[in-house]
C-alpha cells in the first residue's frame, strides 16, 4: 500500500497462510503474557464475499462490450466542449496531497490540478481508509451505486471487482497507439487481468516495491547504531534501542497485508522464489522452506524485534504514526514511504504532529535471516490502479480523468512527491530531498524497480 497501503489476500489462495501467520502470532504472544494476542483475525476474509454479493451484476452482455466502449470513447470529445460533467472517485490512496495539506479528506494534487484545466469536468473524490474503502466498495458495487472511478489493488481486489470495471484497452490504443503499454514499467501490469482474459481491469497510478527494512538514521547515528543485514544484527539492535527507551520496530500486526509482505521477505530470503510457486500450486503451502519462515516469523514475536501489543496495532495510521514521529527505529515498508524523505512532507508531519525534528529515513534491503549471504530482492506491482465502472453513467468523463492521471503532466507530479511514476522515463527531483544519503538513494531505487521481478499481490 500502498500511503499505502496494501491488500487483503484471496482466501483461496492465502487461507492458510494467513490462519498460520495469525495463530502462530497468538500463540506466540500468549504465551509470553501479551494481552492483545486475540485482538486480531485473519483480515483476508475481508472482500470473500464480494464475488457471490455482487454476482447479478456481472449478467451484463458481453456482446455489447465493444459496442459500449465505442460509444463511450465517441462521446469523448463531446464532452471537452460540453456542459460540466460530475465523475465520482473513491479512493484510499488519492495521489500526492496538495502541498501544506495535511487533511486526507481534501482534494489531492491530482484532483485539483484536473478540475483546474479541465473546465468540463469536476472530479468529486471521496477518501476512505482502506479497510472502510473495501467494505464500501462491495457494498456499491453490489448495488449498482458504485463511483464512477474506482482505486483497485493488484492481485485479490481486482479478482474480485475486475468483472465490474470497463475493458480500458480500446480507450488507451486510441488514446496512445497500439503499443501504449510500452509506456508503462511492466510490474504496473502484475497480478492485474483475470484469468482466462485480456481484458485491461485498470491502469497503474504508480508504482512501488515492498521488501525494505525503513529506520530512522537520525535515531541509530544518535545511538552509535548501524541497520542490521542480519537476523542475529537485527536482535542486538533491537535490544540496544530498547535500553534507551526507544521502541526498535514496530508493525502494524493486526493488519494481514503488512504480515504477508515480512513473511514473503523472509520465504524469499530462505528460498528465493518458492513461495510463488506455492501461489502457483506447483508446491504446497507445507514446504518445509516455508514452514522454515514461519518459524522465523515467529521468532520476531520472541526475540524482542516485534514491539508489545502488535496484533492490537494497525500499520496506517497507528505504526506509521509512531515512525514518522521518531517513536520508533525501524518499520517495515516500500518505496510508497519515500515522500517521507521531502522536506515538504517532513514539515507537514511536524506541523500535524507536533514535533520539531528533522528525521532522515532511509530504507535498506530486508535483513538477511538465514545468515546466507543473500540480499533479500524486491517483489511488487501497481502501488494504486485506476480503473472506470462499466455501469458508470460517466465513462468518457471517467477515461478522460485516467488517461490524464497516466500522463506526463500528472506522473510529474507523482514524481515530485517521490512516488515512483508508472510510466517511464520521468525523473524525481532531487530539490525535496532532505538529504544526499536520500537522494543517492532515490536514483537507485529507479534503477530497482526496472529489475523488480517478483510480484508483491496474487490473483
Amino acid at each position: 500500500m500502498s500511503g499505502n497501503v496494501s491488500s487483503f489476500k484471496s482466501v483461496r489462495k492465502w487461507g492458510w497462510l494467513a490462519i498460520s501467520l495469525t495463530l502462530l502470532s497468538q500463540l506466540v504472544l500468549s504465551a509470553c503474557g501479551d494481552s492483545t494476542a486475540t485482538t486480531a483475525a485473519p483480515a483476508s476474509t475481508t472482500a470473500a464475499a464480494v464475488a457471490t454479493t455482487a454476482a447479478p451484476a456481472s449478467t451484463t452482455a458481453a456482446a455489447g462490450t465493444a459496442t459500449t466502449a465505442a460509444a463511450a470513447i465517441a462521446t469523448t470529445a463531446a464532452v471537452a466542449s460540453g456542459p460540466v460533467t460530475t465523475i465520482s472517485w473513491w479512493c484510499w490512496n488519492c495521489g500526492p496531497s496538495v502541498p501544506g495539506v495535511t487533511d486526507q479528506n481534501a482534494p489531492s494534487r491530482a484532483v485539483v490540478e484536473f478540475n483546474k484545466t479541465h473546465p468540463n469536468i469536476k472530479v468529486d473524490m471521496k477518501f476512505f481508509q482502506y479497510t472502510d474503502y473495501v467494505s464500501a466498495l462491495k457494498l456499491a458495487m453490489a448495488s449498482g451505486t458504485g463511483p464512477d472511478v474506482i482505486n483497485l489493488q493488484a492481485g485479490s481486489l481486482v479478482k474480485e471487482y475486475g468483472e465490474f470495471t470497463e475493458d480500458l484497452a480500446p480507450y488507451a490504443t486510441k488514446t496512445w497507439g497500439a503499443n501504449w503499454k510500452d509506456r508503462y514499467y511492466p510490474l504496473g501490469f502484475q497480478a492485474t487481468q483475470l484469468a482466462g482474459s485480456n481484458k485491461v481491469t485498470s491502469l497503474p497510478f504508480f508504482v512501488s516495491a515492498a521488501g525494505q527494512l525503513w529506520y530512522n538514521k537520525s535515531i541509530f547515528d544518535k545511538n552509535g547504531l548501524t541497520p542490521p543485514k542480519t537476523l542475529d544484527e537485527w536482535v542486538k539492535v533491537s535490544q540496544a534501542l530498547q535500553a534507551k527507551g526507544i521502541t526498535p520496530f514496530v508493525q502494524g500486526a493486526k493488519d494481514t497485508w503488512v504480515d504477508y509482505d515480512t513473511y514473503i521477505a523472509i520465504a524469499n530470503n530462505i528460498a528465493p522464489g518458492k513461495i510463488w510457486d506455492a501461489e502457483a500450486g506447483k508446491i504446497a503451502w507445507t514446504d518445509p522452506d516455508l514452514i522454515k519462515a514461519m518459524d522465523i516469523w515467529g521468532q520476531l514475536f520472541k526475540n524482542g524485534i516485534m514491539q508489545k501489543g502488535a496484533l492490537g496495532v494497525a500499520q496506517y495510521p497507528d505504526a506509521s504514526d509512531l515512525f514518522t514521529q521518531g517513536k520508533a527505529g525501524m518499520i517495515m515498508m516500500g518505496m510508497w514511504q519515500d515522500s517521507i524523505m521531502t522536506k515538504t512532507s517532513m514539515a507537514d508531519a511536524q506541523k500535524k504532529y507536533g514535533f520539531t525534528d528533522t528525521f532522515e529515513m532511509l530504507p535498506v534491503p530486508f535483513p538477511d535471516v538465514t545468515n546466507s549471504g543473500k540480499v533479500n530482492k524486491l517483489y511488487g506491482n501497481a502501488d494504486v490502479l485506476l480503473a472506470v465502472n462499466k455501469d458508470g453513467k460517466n465513462k468518457a468523463a471517467a477515461w478522460e480523468f485516467l488517461s490524464w492521471a497516466g500522463g506526463t503532466d500528472m506522473q510529474k507530479l507523482v514524481a515530485a512527491s517521490l512516488s515512483i511514476p508508472a510510466i517511464k522515463g520521468i525523473e524525481i527531483p532531487s530539490d525535496d530531498i532532505i538529504t544526499d544519503a536520500q537522494k543517492a538513494n532515490m536514483k537507485q531505487q529507479l534503477v530497482d524497480i526496472q529489475n523488480v521481478t517478483y510480484k508483491r499481490e496474487f490473483l
